[in-house]
């Protein structure tokens, strides 16, 4: 899905969007920065299957969430809590994409950088998703990431630094026919959206202070609505 159609979505989200039969209504006031944070907001799982170390395997979800989250200073920045994959006994684990899949755990805060405008906010924002990608800036945290399985945890465990620099979030959609399209796609067929109910797919490519790099496919977690 396109990021201009995911941004019609939040827009006739926010207050006051929705146009009157009988009136017109002014656009929403809102800074672009907040909308950006509304945007890519949500719950969200990638499925990944590990192989057990009793030659087993189970299927389950690397999950994340983004959320708003208050500055001591005022505002807000985006809050990514990584939450890892939940297992015990794993040996290694995989998607239908990646033939390895580590444990990433840890929070980053990133935000948005913009004019501070809310009387151009939906403009300036709609204007950003059409020109393409979306770059959410790091200024602080850090995650743990562990390859599963292996005799010594601490030898195959590192930390990815996004304390500034140049770290940061970049926000795409996903295209047809790429390796993230295949991958929602499998999932869709074991997990198909509820009726009515329009899905959030996102590629999320988080770029370390060191440069190091990793994708993360998003689909919006709905299972507790279902």
């Amino acid at each position: 899905m396109r990021l201009a159609t995911l941004l019609a979505l939040v827009v006739a989200a926010l207050p006051g969007a929705a146009l009157a039969q009988s009136e017109y209504q002014p656009p929403p006031r809102v800074n672009a920065d907040d909308l950006a944070i509304s945007f890519v907001s949500g719950r969200y799982v990638s499925p990944v299957t590990c192989k057990l170390a009793d030659g087993g395997q189970v299927e389950l979800f690397d999950s994340i969430e983004l959320k708003s989250a208050p500055e001591a200073a005022g505002g807000s920045s985006l809050k990514a809590t990584f939450y890892g994959i939940q297992v015990e006994g794993a040996q290694y684990c995989y998607s239908g994409i990646e033939r390895r899949v580590p444990d990433r755990r840890g929070v980053l805060h990133l935000h948005f950088r913009t004019r501070n405008r809310p009387d151009y906010g939906v403009a300036d924002f709609r204007r950003m998703v059409k020109a393409g990608s979306l770059t959410y800036h790091a200024h602080r945290g850090s995650l743990r990431v562990r390859e599963m399985g292996g005799d010594d945890p601490a030898a195959a465990e590192r930390a990815l630094d996004f304390d500034g620099g140049d770290s940061r979030l970049v926000v795409d959609g996903v295209g047809e026919g790429s390796d993230g399209a295949k991958l929602i796609s499998r999932y869709l067929e074991r997990n198909p959206p509820k009726e009515g109910t329009p899905g959030r797919y996102f590629s999320f490519r988080f770029i370390a202070k060191d440069g190091s790099e990793f994708t993360y496919y998003a689909i919006q977690d709905d299972r507790r609505w279902r």
